[in-house]
């Protein structure tokens, strides 16, 4: 894993794991206890081993990286969470992380600014729910596209509304509607959005696999231009 720096002109990293039937099940006890005793309960909750094993992944990824980042020891950093449920980093409020977990794939931004990360596994949907919850413009936009992209363009739309209002810190009591997303300019990037507190919030999208779409969102706008990805061995 590389070595995080403020100096470094890319000051949003972005970390990538993927769960797979090789990751033993001795591996998953041995990040299990590394979890503080409220994650432990709470992803001991789950019934599914895929969602204990995601879990289990992410909160193992974000901790090392954090750990790497401050040079401190698991035991001398405490999580916290916001009203909303976005976890903080207790007495180290210049750096920020984010973590997202769909399908196969575990994900984790971390920045020296606000930052939000967002990875979906697209599967079919029903279009009433972009209706529903997207902004008319965007809906219009998706009707007015091919047949063939409107499921992509959908996941696109779905995974950067929510890595920003992740980046927010106030999740889906943010409503998607709210804000609009639309390409910048015309071209393949999207625009930046203005936030409630009046900060710039930028965007940047990564092909992480077939099928699957990653949004990251900081109000940093230097972001990498690849993903790193690590193994469950150096967690």
């Amino acid at each position: 894993m590389g070595t995080f720096n403020e100096n470094q002109p890319n000051a949003v990293e972005i970390y990538a794991i993927r769960n797979s039937e090789h990751i033993r099940d001795e591996t998953f006890r041995a990040l299990f206890q590394t979890l503080s005793p409220d994650r432990q309960e709470y992803v001991s909750k789950f019934r599914r081993a895929s969602d204990y094993q995601r879990s289990v992944l992410g909160d193992a990824l974000a901790h090392r990286v954090l750990r790497d980042k401050l040079g401190l020891e698991r035991m001398n950093m405490e999580v916290i969470r916001n009203a909303y449920g976005k976890p903080f980093l207790k007495d180290h409020d210049n750096l920020h992380f984010n973590v997202s977990h769909s399908g196969q794939w575990v994900v984790c931004a971390v920045g020296y600014e606000p930052v939000g990360i967002d990875v979906e596994k697209m599967e079919n949907i029903d279009m009433d729910i972009a209706k529903r919850y997207f902004h008319k413009t965007e809906f219009n936009a998706l009707l007015n596209c091919a047949s063939s992209d409107r499921l992509s363009r959908f996941f696109d739309l779905w995974t950067l509304k929510e890595s920003y209002i992740k980046a927010v810190g106030k999740g889906l009591h943010l409503p998607l509607d709210s804000f609009v997303m639309e390409r910048q300019d015309g071209e393949w990037e999207w625009a930046p959005v203005v936030g409630e507190n009046g900060g710039t919030y930028y965007f940047k999208q990564y092909a992480l696999e077939e099928g699957y779409k990653l949004s990251v969102c900081s109000m940093d706008r230097h972001f990498p231009e690849q993903i790193q990805y690590v193994t469950a061995d150096e967690l």
